[in-house]
Order: structure tokens, then sequence, then C-alpha cells
């Protein structure tokens, strides 16, 4: 835990632009601060509406529990923000699969109960994140 408190605010000027990590930049509402915070994951497999990523420490990380209370969420990748709701999936190894090395092999090394969340992208067009938000 204290690895990615040291390693998230250095990677996070840099997620949803890296293409060695292929990162997003998730941004949620935190559930009892309502402050915006940003947490950097490595990007799974997408389409056209939607992405998945694995959250390492399941439904335990503070990314996950602020989605559950408000999936409305922003997520950056390839320098693009995009407006997505959060939906909280269990382990499924066929999706696994799908991921790239570098995202396959968290879950291996600090995976305390590890699930996947697909973010579905939205056309919200007003909401308690957006209201909070400062800008682009």
């Amino acid at each position: 835990m204290v690895f990615w408190r040291v390693v998230n605010p250095i990677t996070r000027p840099v997620a949803g632009f890296a293409p060695w990590w292929v990162q997003v930049l998730v941004e949620t509402q935190g559930r009892r601060s309502g402050k915006l915070r940003r947490t950097p994951l490595a990007a799974g497999p997408r389409d056209e509406d939607s992405m998945v990523v694995i959250a390492v420490h399941g439904r335990w990380s503070s990314w996950v529990l602020n989605a559950e209370a408000n999936p409305e969420i922003r997520i950056r990748h390839n320098g693009r923000w995009r407006r997505a709701r959060a939906e909280i999936m269990p382990w499924d190894a066929d999706t696994v699969r799908r991921f790239n090395v570098y995202a396959r092999t968290g879950p291996l090394i600090t995976a305390k109960d590890p699930v996947l969340v697909r973010f579905k992208y939205t056309a919200i067009t007003r909401s308690r994140l957006e209201s909070a938000r400062p800008g682009p």
C-alpha cells in the first residue's frame, strides 16, 4: 500500500498518455469528502463503448469504494477525457486473459481479492461529479 502512495502521485500526470503502460486515469468523487480523486490504472480490454480494468485490491480500493458510492466517473485514455459509469464485476479468467501482460501481473503480485470494473461510456448531462469539477 505504501508503494502505491509513492508511485501514484508520480504517474498521475502521465496517466492516460503513457504508451508503455497503456494507462488510464480514473477520476472519482470522494464518498466522504466530495473531493475529486484521480487514480492511474492499467487499461484493459476495450471497445467503442466501454473499457474494463482490474482493481487489484478488490472492493477495498478507495477508488472502487468511491465508484460504488457514485458510479458516474471520468476517465482519461489516449489523452482524451470521457464520462463513464462504473460497474463492479466479479473476477472472470476469460476477461483477464484479454489484458496485456503488465495488467495481468498486478493481481499476481499485490492482489487482495481482485475484481473487474467496467467503465461504460455515457453522455451524462448533469451530476454531482460535474458540478464539483472546475473545468475540462
